[in-house]
């Protein structure tokens, strides 16, 4: 059986920084293998969060690996922040970008500087957009929701896209991000995923009964 990463999203503990820190010693100590900084900036979507400015604090008090999820407009002219504050992969959203040769521009300079580079698509998004960036990315998110709101119930359409890009890439990580729980993670390792986002699920159950289930272990009551 191949290990699963389980990366807990930070959109549950809202904008405290208080929150943040707690939740991230929360789940650091019960298993969770990485922290998923979720980045909204209010224009590309509704709702806006933490920036780079939480993410040089945050890896002040854990060891955890930063996975940055950047749901933002003009990724491009902040990206080094991301990169200076310390994430070890920095993921662009695809609809962000109306030219998309900016986006390939900003996704070399995420490799280039070191980083893991990750293209997040979303649910609504044919997943073939994938094919022409392929050799720019490490890593591809498939939400599993709409981007830009927690909680959400996970959308059957994208078993279909974990299972296309395993399709066409053995080496690209896979991560499915959005309403992944007991239940669904099992769909999403099946189909190929490698890595799985988890905010709520984790957030309002036992961390580490939430963590070792999600990471296929049975857990002793």
């Amino acid at each position: 059986m191949r290990k699963i990463v389980v990366s807990a999203s930070s959109l549950p503990a809202g904008r405290n920084m208080s929150s943040q820190l707690e939740y991230i010693e929360r789940v650091g100590s019960y298993g969770a293998d990485m922290y998923h900084l979720d980045v909204m900036d209010g224009k590309f979507t509704k709702q806006k969060s933490i920036d780079f400015s939480y993410l040089e604090q945050l890896k002040e008090h854990s060891s955890l690996l930063f996975d940055v999820h950047l749901m933002i407009m003009d990724a491009d002219k902040v990206v080094s922040k991301y990169i200076k504050a310390g994430a070890n992969i920095i993921s662009l959203q695809y609809e962000a970008f109306a030219d998309k040769s900016v986006l390939i521009k900003t996704l070399t300079k995420i490799k280039k500087s070191g980083i893991m580079a990750g293209l997040a698509i979303d649910i609504d998004t044919d997943i073939k957009v994938l094919d022409q960036f392929l050799k720019y990315i490490d890593m591809v998110i498939i939400l599993c929701v709409k981007a830009g709101k927690g909680g959400q119930k996970f959308d059957e359409n994208a078993i279909k896209k974990i299972k296309y890009a395993r399709s066409i890439s053995k080496e690209l990580l896979i991560e499915a991000d959005g309403g992944v729980n007991a239940d669904t993670a099992k769909q999403c390792v099946k189909a190929g995923a490698d890595i799985l986002v988890s905010g709520y699920y984790i957030y309002t159950n036992d961390a580490y009964t939430a963590i070792q289930t999600l990471k296929g272990k049975s857990v002793a009551e």
